[in-house]
């Protein structure tokens, strides 16, 4: 296994990809970071992929990690198409290979959307998935959950308020509550010390996030398997909001992969247990 780092233009702008290359590979994994943070934040994870025959491509999307950080206005589109190049260069690079998404928490979005716009992936494995649509996804925020009631005027009002201050800059605790995301101290001390970890987004990134709507999920765009990974006790993506939206998928097959570590944050705080199960997963497919 050997470990490179590789810039790649997308959207006009220089991103970084951080690349675990596996010898003898059976498979690349395309993967996706959560909220803020950046593939080397996943380290042992990733690293156990390539120890495990699978080649990872970890993506450092516009503004985050080593990619450029000149461009202030992206979008959730704009990292969509990042991992999107992103396979365009696993797929160049590693030809013959099996390609699979992969992403967690809001990266598992971005690979959810992926898988229905790219027919080139193999597979998708997703931890944790949003429909922007669905009232309950407000659940997800910090924000009461009685908003679900007038989730629609709530967005109206959330789109007047980016027009006047798009570049407006806001913690990750404005929106979303850290305890939810991990009761775990390390996750946090990992986290705030790291300088490569954003610690705000902008009020148009946001609007982005929460109004774009992922209509391909369910209207039969997506052509490859598609895996959802979920922890039982995850407080932020609740096993009943998952299991609504998974039963609203539709792809060529569906699987549900269910954890119980009580942790929103597994893939950093478990990453060899669910190493193992993604990597047998992968290598079956």
């Amino acid at each position: 296994m050997k470990y490179f780092e590789q810039t790649i233009s997308s959207g006009g702008i220089d991103i970084v990809l951080s690349v675990w290359e596996a010898s003898d590979a059976k498979a690349v994994i395309v993967f996706v970071p959560a909220t803020m943070v950046h593939p080397l934040f996943y380290k042992p994870l990733l690293q156990g992929f390539a120890e495990r025959g699978i080649t990872v491509v970890g993506v450092h999307p516009v503004g985050h990690g080593k990619s450029s950080r000149e461009h202030k206005r992206f979008t959730i589109s704009d990292i969509i198409e990042n991992a999107r190049d992103a396979v365009s260069f696993a797929l160049t690079r590693y030809d013959g290979l099996p390609v699979v998404a992969m992403g967690s928490s809001q990266g598992g979005i971005v690979a959810s959307a992926l898988a229905a716009e790219d027919e080139r992936l193999a597979a998708a494995f997703c931890h944790n998935v949003m429909l922007t649509e669905l009232p309950d996804s407000i659940r997800i925020t910090r924000f009461p959950a009685f908003l679900r009631h007038v989730y629609k005027p709530l967005k109206s009002i959330f789109r007047c308020f980016v027009r006047l201050l798009p570049d407006l800059q806001l913690p990750l605790g404005f929106y979303l509550e850290r305890k939810r995301i991990s009761a775990d101290p390390t996750v946090w001390e990992a986290v705030d010390n790291d300088p490569l970890c954003l610690k705000t987004y902008s009020l148009h990134f946001l609007a982005s996030l929460f109004t774009t709507r992922f209509k391909g999920l369910t209207d039969g765009s997506i052509r490859c398997p598609l895996y959802i990974i979920s922890d039982n006790g995850d407080r932020l993506f609740s096993k009943e909001y998952t299991t609504q939206i998974f039963n609203m998928l539709q792809a060529p097959c569906k699987e549900m992969l269910t954890f119980n570590f009580n942790d929103h944050m597994l893939l950093f705080t478990h990453p060899q247990d669910v190493c193992e199960r993604l990597a047998a997963k992968i290598h079956e497919n």
